[in-house]
């Protein structure tokens, strides 16, 4: 016999001055990034880097004119035929591009074909994952209108190709020690010179190819398969309603913040997507669902093979082995790459970025376990979001699990309306 499920008690949103100023601290933000950049110095990287000020300028009018409903807003069934047209498109694109001698004039023609497109596949995707968050109970009360309920914010991304990321990690641990948004045509010699410029004796980087980030409307990645599109998207909305909430708040702050971040956006964005697929079933064949061309399969599971690495370079670390270590990631680089798995460079900055993501196996940080566990005890994205929203650290997490295991001192609030 299953225990009575405990109670749960669901703390209300109560937005900060911040949070009510968010379309001010925009412009504010546009402003202050376009300051920066033409008056202060930005070091040698300067060439390299990404603005996500001009982003967010570049998008300001049809983020506008989209919430005050001027722009495409197709039905399902004219939704869904863009919808099969691009990722078919996006299929032929990638194989494209991949062949032996790539057609740019076809390459360049496909694309453009594409972004016909690309506005009403957003735009569908959008409300899709707006109704599923919405039926799950995370719409909220507006603060000075407590009989209006809205899904805030509202779900926006556009489909784009997102910066790259420089990721830093000092060479003696895995620990990320600073990230620099880089621009996205960046060449493999590029790449290779910033890497040159930012290593040295104490520090290790790599540049890094991201699926998308949460800038508003956020930035997903537009050469991927419609499940990865979809989840891409969710997750980003995910860390726009947490930045309205403690746990998104403490982003930047330093000690477990961004693992928490990822890890509870992953696999609430997992779940939103799963939802998604769900409610609007969508089946797409084949060569034509966005994916690149098949390859042979590896002949080594990636999960366990980069798991057993990431805790064999943990235990050489721990032993200040560095150089081992640095020569155990390589060597099991060019294992992979014999077996089928390409990986241009693993090291310390590798598992510090893909280890943020504590639900996966580049991680070994008992954080991923824990909210595992949260989500294993709740069940219902929106249970699970309104409860890790509260959390900032990994002592409230412990609480957290404590709690929901035990049933002890919970209960649900009116503030919460139960799916």
């Amino acid at each position: 016999m299953r225990p009575p499920a405990p109670e749960i008690t669901y703390t209300p949103w109560r937005p900060n001055l911040w949070a009510l100023g968010f379309t001010a601290a925009a412009l504010l933000g546009i402003l202050l990034g376009a300051l920066s950049t033409f008056v202060f110095d930005r070091g040698p990287l300067a060439r390299y880097e990404y603005h996500l000020w001009r982003w967010q300028a570049d998008t300001l009018l049809d983020t506008v004119f989209e919430r005050i409903g001027i722009g495409p807003d197709p039905g399902d069934a004219e939704g869904e035929a863009a919808l099969r047209e691009y990722f078919r498109l996006t299929s032929e694109i990638r194989a494209a591009s991949e062949a032996e001698n790539p057609d740019f004039a076809l390459i360049e023609t496909l694309s453009n074909e594409r972004a016909t497109y690309e506005n009403d596949v957003e735009r569908l995707i959008e409300r899709r994952i707006h109704e599923v968050v919405e039926s799950e109970g995370l719409d909220q009360a507006l603060p000075l209108f407590s009989g209006i309920r809205m899904v805030w914010p509202p779900v926006n991304f556009e489909l784009t190709e997102p910066p790259r990321l420089l990721v830093r990690s000092p060479r003696n641990e895995i620990r990320r020690a600073g990230d620099t948004l880089l621009k996205p045509d960046l060449t493999l010699r590029d790449i290779e010179e910033i890497e040159a410029k930012t290593d040295d004796e104490d520090t290790v980087s790599l540049v890094i190819s991201i699926g998308g980030i949460a800038a508003y409307p956020a930035i997903v990645r537009d050469d991927r398969s419609y499940e990865s599109i979809l989840e891409t998207a969710a997750h980003e909305w995910v860390h726009h309603y947490l930045a309205f909430f403690p746990l998104g708040q403490q982003w930047g702050k330093g000690g477990d913040a961004e693992t928490l971040n990822e890890t509870t956006a992953n696999i609430a964005g997992r779940e939103i997507a799963a939802l998604v697929h769900e409610r609007y079933p969508v089946q797409l064949p084949a060569g034509a669902n966005g994916s690149a061309p098949p390859r042979p399969a590896p002949t080594v599971d990636f999960n366990t093979e980069m798991r057993k690495l990431r805790l064999e370079v943990d235990a050489l670390l721990a032993d200040g082995k560095v150089a081992e270590a640095e020569q155990l990631m390589e060597e099991r680089r060019q294992f992979l790459a014999e077996n089928g798995i390409t990986i241009r460079k693993i090291n310390q900055a590798y598992f510090a970025f893909y280890g943020t993501y504590a639900d996966t196996p580049a991680s070994s940080d008992p954080i991923g376990p824990k909210v595992e566990r949260v989500w294993e005890l709740t069940r219902k994205v929106g249970v699970f979001l309104t409860l890790m929203r509260d959390v900032r650290n990994t002592a409230d997490l412990d609480d957290l699990v404590y709690r929901l295991e035990t049933g002890s001192g919970w209960r649900i609030s009116d503030d919460f309306q139960q799916p």
